[in-house]
């Protein structure tokens, strides 16, 4: 299994999704070694299962290499069309990063709902909500040389397939689909109460991944300002000042955690109600699943691919709207405890141990291998 060496830094969702993955085939007894080298070294190996078409230089790097010993090689993209998040991101950057009275501010922000502002760049561009933005120009081709190259492909669902088959002219080319997963029983058997002893707090939001503009903790932030509610983000962060903006504009019961351990990280989803993850880059967050499980309301994003993983078991919102997040927030909150909430989260755990568990999904991979050892 090969993920590039940022993989390592940053801990996203792909590094997880290749190490639980390896963890189960190594089980069922695979023989599975993870690599990081941009040649990785091919001697004594079946397969290649590549990680992450977002990060194109090094990406093709590995797979190039890979074709060059004669193995076959498979990949898990993990595609987005980049378009909204750039966008997105940098029209927060572009609002929060200089001072704003508070007419302003809800101006830019009243735009930014109605997707009315550009980005200007320094080559000329201009990104808006409707263009096909791009970090830069053979954005496209350089991941469609990386699609060709390849044996299979494993999209995370059908949603993510579809999307970059047309949105990179990709056809014909055979596909899995294997899904995103969560411990089942590890989260759903959690404990709220060492949460609750160590921190004071109980029954409020929470938002897990790294603290950065494409998660937009800030608009979740933003939205639950006037909220008497506490909202605790829980994660690492590489970008200061965007942190400092989180607190700059958040809820005065908002607590920030940097690191806590996967014990304590189970029992804070226990304490919690409702987990928000607006970001505008989710395939299909793991940490939604996992609050999930743990009896949490969901609220996640329009700009992904949730609805094939949720359907109508959790909130929808749109990251570009701090009404739309706090709207769907305060119904998650006010609908805990009545019985239509509690059949829908329970309704929800069950689709979730069904169909996105680690077994399932290396299930899926090892059949995807076998059908390209077989071919």
């Amino acid at each position: 299994m090969v993920n590039t060496p940022a993989s390592q830094r940053f801990r996203g969702g792909d590094l997880t999704q290749m190490r639980e993955t390896a963890r189960v085939l190594r089980e069922d007894g695979l023989d599975v070694s993870e690599c990081f080298d941009i040649e990785p070294d091919t001697r004594g190996f079946d397969i290649a299962h590549v990680f992450n078409l977002r990060t194109i230089d090094v990406t093709a790097r590995q797979v190039a290499s890979l074709r060059s010993s004669g193995i076959p090689v498979v990949l898990s993209p993990i595609y987005l069309d980049p378009s909204t998040a750039l966008w997105g991101t940098r029209v927060m950057e572009m609002i929060f990063s200089q001072e704003r009275t508070p007419t302003e501010l809800e101006s830019l922000l009243a735009q930014f709902r109605r997707r009315e502002l550009e980005i200007k760049r320094a080559d000329g561009a201009t990104w808006t909500a409707s263009r096909r933005n791009r970090p830069r120009s053979n954005y496209d081709e350089a991941q469609r040389r990386i699609v060709a190259q390849v044996d299979r492909l494993l999209p995370n669902s059908y949603m993510e397939m579809d999307r970059l088959a047309k949105t990179l002219a990709v056809s014909g080319k055979p596909f899995s689909v294997i899904p995103y997963a969560a411990e089942a029983e590890v989260f759903a058997e959690a404990d709220p109460q060492p949460f609750i002893d160590r921190y004071g707090i109980e029954n409020f939001v929470i938002e897990v991944g790294r603290i950065e503009l494409s998660k937009n903790q800030l608009m979740l932030a933003l939205a639950m300002r006037d909220l008497d509610v506490p909202l605790v983000l829980v994660g690492g962060h590489l970008q200061e000042r965007y942190l400092e903006w989180c607190r700059r504009y958040g809820p005065r019961q908002l607590v920030i955690l940097d690191h806590i351990s996967h014990d304590e990280l189970r029992s804070a989803y226990a304490a919690a109600r409702v987990h928000a993850l607006p970001s505008w880059i989710e395939t299909c967050g793991l940490v939604t699943m996992e609050a999930a499980l743990a009896d949490c309301e969901v609220v996640v994003s329009i700009a992904g691919y949730e609805l094939e993983f949720y359907q109508d078991l959790a909130l929808y919102c749109d990251p570009a709207d701090s009404d739309s997040i706090r709207t769907q927030v305060e119904h998650a909150l006010s609908a805990f405890g009545t019985e239509a909430a509690q059949r829908r989260r329970q309704a929800l755990r069950e689709r979730l141990r069904r169909h996105y568990t680690w077994q399932h999904a290396a299930a899926a991979t090892r059949t995807a291998y076998e059908q390209v050892l077989a071919s």
